[in-house]
């Protein structure tokens, strides 16, 4: 006889009859979504006692940039040199760390074996499959162990925008929130959260017996938190619920201004902004008051680099290359991640500032101006955007696309009255949270 979610031992092993009750209830109620599909966290009980001494550590420790010989580094790249295939095949391995050849993505796609660590176990190896932008597939090893540690920086990434977990009183503490035409989706608890529900739901009438269950379901569940992109976000902001939760998490996609205001005005709570990536989970997050992305993790080395691997002086725009991280399934030596921005210091944290994925786009103006994609980022701040595409032709026309209810005629004002060129605005037909468009491409090149 096949198990139920709520007695699933093996993907839950430390549940216990409280928790299992909660979890049935999230499943077994008149307006509960279709449950596709199972996962649970599989850790054990030491694996979950291990990880409140990470957390721990994790909490108190400072994030330092700029300086190679922080004392984790060293320790950290000599074990990379003993112990992974592929950086054994460095030919010089006692190099300065700046003299340390960068490693891209296109590396991993090749062999992301070579990367595995030889001493590790690989019993409970997991993997991740992510397509990204950039023509080259990628599948992410990993662990239930590592899976947990992302728990930690979404906790001190909630901290600091003045959210404590220890407030969360829910049964749900945790749902995260997708839009597709197909989704993985599954109910489970949280261990690093009393084992709270943890619910992950596609917020497409597909996957609802009747469109109004969703604001049904949330308003009689009530999470704590909700995280998603801001596309499924601001399709679930459509949703008329009347439940405010303590904060919500955006991950994946720019947010850009406009559309952080409308989803605090729709919402009630703090928008949290995290800058993540499959290859070293979250990296900074947006913290109140300042511009960025505040650095979350105290063992991952971050640097902006020139086209030639050189290092750019603080608040100069260059590829964000980052070493280290909690990842031990994917050690990374001065990995060149493929976004763009500026590192800064306030004097006391570091900062990631114009952060953009993939590199600097040109564009031309009536005048013989040049401007980069950040500059068009900025124009459209004010816009509640939660995707978007810019295209510019080789006779200076643009080309948009957006989703629907965007403000069109004022995105056409904006824009003309920049450029001095026709733009053309079409809606993007189909609303995917999955579908990552490249946001900024162009026709013409500063040289032609």
């Amino acid at each position: 006889m096949q198990q139920v979610p709520w007695t699933d031992y093996e993907r839950m092993p430390t549940l216990d009859v409280e928790s299992g009750a909660r979890l049935k209830a999230l499943i077994d109620q008149p307006h509960a979504p279709i449950f596709r599909n199972r996962s649970g966290h599989h850790l054990s009980a030491s694996d979950l006692k291990a990880l409140e001494g990470y957390t721990r550590d994790e909490m108190e420790r400072s994030v330092s940039v700029g300086d190679s010989s922080q004392d984790w580094l060293e320790d950290f790249v000599a074990c990379c040199f003993s112990e992974v295939p592929f950086y054994r095949h460095y030919a010089n391995r006692q190099c300065p760390f700046l003299e340390i050849p960068t490693t891209s993505r296109a590396d991993l796609s090749r062999d992301i074996t070579s990367f595995v660590p030889d001493q590790l176990p690989t019993d409970g190896l997991i993997a991740y499959e992510t397509s990204g932008t950039t023509g080259h597939p990628l599948v992410v090893p990993s662990h239930p162990v590592v899976a947990g540690r992302y728990s930690v920086f979404h906790k001190k990434a909630l901290a600091w925008n003045g959210v404590n977990t220890n407030g969360f009183k829910s049964d749900l503490a945790i749902m995260l929130a997708g839009y597709q035409e197909k989704c993985f989706t599954y109910a489970s608890v949280s261990p690093y959260l009393n084992n709270k529900g943890l619910v992950k739901l596609n917020f497409h009438p597909n996957d609802w017996h009747h469109p109004d269950d969703r604001q049904n379901y949330i308003d009689t569940n009530q999470p704590d938190l909700i995280s998603g992109d801001p596309i499924s976000l601001s399709e679930l902001g459509k949703i008329p619920f009347s439940h405010q939760p303590k904060a919500i998490l955006t991950t994946s996609m720019t947010l850009l201004e406009g559309c952080r205001c409308q989803l605090e005005n729709r919402f009630g709570c703090p928008v949290i902004d995290l800058y993540s990536l499959n290859e070293v989970g979250p990296v900074g997050c947006s913290v109140p008051g300042k511009e960025g992305f505040r650095l979350l993790q105290s063992k991952l080395h971050v640097e902006v680099l020139n086209p030639i691997g050189i290092p750019v002086k603080p608040g100069e725009r260059g590829e964000i290359t980052v070493t280290g991280g909690f990842n031990d399934y994917l050690p990374l030596l001065r990995y060149r991640t493929g976004d763009y921005g500026r590192l800064e210091s306030d004097g006391h944290d570091w900062f990631i500032k114009d952060l953009e994925g993939r590199p600097p786009v040109q564009f031309k103006t009536a005048h013989g101006l040049w401007l980069n994609n950040v500059d068009i980022t900025h124009l459209l701040q004010q816009f509640p955007l939660s995707q978007f595409s810019l295209h510019q032709h080789v006779d200076g026309k643009l080309s948009m696309r957006v989703l629907p209810g965007a403000e069109v005629d004022g995105i056409k004002n904006v824009l003309s009255s920049k450029f001095g060129f026709a733009v053309d605005v079409q809606f993007i037909s189909q609303v995917d949270s999955e579908k990552k468009v490249i946001q900024y491409t162009s026709d013409i090149s500063k040289q032609s």
